[in-house]
């Protein structure tokens, strides 16, 4: 008697499409990293191919090969390949994503962190039936939603930032987006509580946190897991919005705002250690000047590492639940 195999393909597409993302971002960071650092921090006006008299102005294109003159004197800065681009400083998009991505790297996690703690507690409360914190938690929730709530990051990001910027990042990011993990943790309290195993254990005496880890965790578990990858999903776009509103991590400095339209544009936030959303934040100036690569680049890979995230996400929520 032959057994019939039942093969996920939805879920393993999710999964290997999730991998080549995941590769393909692995391979812009180790690369990105590998890029000498004067060509974050310096600031190039012209160029031209080595040996033409073919002069360019930033943003230089993909795959550019070109001898590049600083700012100060024109002197030489040396001869450069930009595989992904530059912006209009003549700074390598490659390498600036690359060092872009440690930091937002971390706040997403430490932002999803936030979003899970805070979600946890007020769904738990949720699921035990705490009237008080079930109609405080919801209230709040139905707050958050009706407010524009990148107006309200922007809020909160602003009234903290003078004692911790990154702090005030994890803050908003967490306020906006806690809601979809309290309600994922009351429903699976509340599951479990109207189960007849949970009224036994409680007559046995199991109550409290032995109640909670034996009882209630192994069920939240796999929910929260499969939450996270979509709350960092969330908290990248979040971010890229906040930074084309001009709100990013760093503290952007104007440098310069040359040339007649499609050459040259304002450039601004020349730290060493960029950050993905700061990227953006000059995207209104390129669009208006018609120069799409310093825009389309950094956006794409925030997408596709956003895309990265929510297939992770599909992928575990396929291998918990197939019919879904």
């Amino acid at each position: 008697m032959m057994r019939r195999v039942s093969v996920r393909v939805p879920t393993l597409a999710f999964v290997l499409s999730s991998l080549v993302l995941l590769a393909l971002m692995g391979t812009i960071l180790v690369l990105g990293l590998s890029i000498d650092q004067r060509w974050i921090t310096g600031i190039y006006l012209i160029g031209r191919p080595p040996g033409t008299e073919q002069w360019q102005l930033p943003p230089f294109g993909p795959l550019s090969h070109l001898e590049v003159y600083a700012r100060g004197g024109g002197r030489l800065g040396g001869i450069h390949t930009y595989l992904l681009g530059s912006d209009a400083g003549g700074r390598d998009l490659l390498a600036l994503i690359a060092r872009g991505s440690l930091p937002s790297l971390a706040l997403v996690t430490v932002a999803v962190l936030g979003r899970l703690l805070v979600g946890i507690i007020a769904g738990i409360a949720m699921g035990l039936g705490s009237t008080t914190v079930r109609t405080i938690s919801r209230g709040m929730g139905r707050w958050v939603a009706g407010f524009p709530y990148l107006a309200l990051a922007i809020i909160v990001v602003q009234a903290l930032s003078p004692e911790s910027r990154f702090g005030a990042f994890v803050v908003a990011m967490a306020l906006v987006g806690w809601r979809d993990v309290a309600e994922v943790t009351a429903e699976h309290v509340e599951a479990v509580m109207v189960q007849p195993y949970a009224t036994a254990a409680k007559a046995l005496g199991s109550e409290g946190l032995t109640f909670f880890r034996r009882h209630v965790l192994p069920h939240l578990k796999p929910a929260l897991a499969i939450e996270a990858p979509f709350q960092a999903s969330a908290v990248l776009v979040l971010l890229a919005e906040l930074g084309y509103l001009g709100v990013f991590l760093g503290k952007a400095t104007l440098l310069f705002a040359t040339g007649a339209r499609g050459q040259g544009s304002v450039v601004t936030a020349t730290l060493a250690q960029p950050e993905l959303g700061q990227l953006l934040s000059d995207a209104r100036s390129y669009i208006l000047q018609e120069q799409w690569v310093p825009v389309l680049i950094p956006a794409l890979i925030i997408g596709l590492l956003a895309l990265a995230f929510e297939l992770i996400g599909y992928a575990l929520r396929g291998r918990a639940d197939p019919r879904r």
